[in-house]
């Protein structure tokens, strides 16, 4: 797996977390994903800490709109 590939799948994860129906193991999924990138160096930490922190804003706003529609 190339850089380019990988930056894409994580941030096809990332965006998938606004429409989550369970997004606690979808962000302990996507999360993980970060990790393994970082780790085989497809990705370095400052971009890495960029998707950990764009899964973040994501998880909390879609975590909001399931518990309001609840």
């Amino acid at each position: 797996m190339n850089a380019t590939l990988a930056l894409c799948r994580l941030g096809l994860e990332v965006a998938k977390m606004s429409r989550s129906c369970t997004p606690v193991p979808d962000r302990t999924f996507a999360m993980g994903m970060i990790e393994m990138a970082e780790f085989a160096d497809l990705i370095d930490t400052p971009t890495a800490n960029r998707y950990r922190d764009a899964l973040d804003e994501k998880f909390v706003e879609r975590n909001t709109q399931l518990k309001e529609a609840s």
